[in-house]
């Protein structure tokens, strides 16, 4: 049985807490999960642990793997594009920083925030549960340009652990 505390909003840790994501989301009314995971999450069946949840609970989703160790801003423009064509209502980020930091920018909008649902696979950055992110940009045609945000619009709004 999964426990539950509240941290911003709602965290389950423990065996089973991945269940509580059909129940989070049927509770809130969504309908469409945008759903982000690295490459190699899926090939090795870490993401399908989560859509399983999703398709016996009936909910739509779908998947965005353009996720890169240190995300850049093509990867974020490129998963806003995908999020729009998918009209999903909610994200689910898996994964450790990078697919964190790719979700949280994805996410923002003028007014408020996609909702997040957060499924981290490392410990360490404690990007489910903070409001920053780093996107890495193109300074010039021989240095990054590291880009970090802070916003409370991109806190995830629920974190399974």
């Amino acid at each position: 049985m999964a426990n539950r505390f509240v941290l911003n909003e709602t965290s389950y840790h423990g065996a089973g807490a991945i269940t509580e994501i059909a129940t989070e989301a049927i509770g809130r009314g969504f309908k469409k999960a945008f759903v982000c995971s690295d490459p190699d999450l899926i090939k090795f069946g870490v993401t399908k642990k989560v859509t399983d949840v999703l398709d016996n609970a009936g909910l739509a989703y779908e998947i965005y793997s353009n996720i890169k160790p240190n995300p850049t801003i093509e990867n974020v423009q490129s998963g806003v594009a995908a999020f729009k064509a998918a009209e999903a209502d909610y994200i689910i980020a898996i994964g450790g920083g990078s697919s964190m930091d790719t979700t949280k920018g994805v996410a923002p909008t003028k007014n408020k925030s996609v909702p997040i649902f957060a499924v981290p696979t490392t410990a360490g950055t404690a990007a489910e549960v903070t409001i920053n992110y780093v996107i890495t940009g193109c300074w010039n045609s021989s240095r990054l340009k590291r880009y970090r945000k802070t916003g409370g619009y991109s806190f995830p709004c629920s974190v399974c652990i």
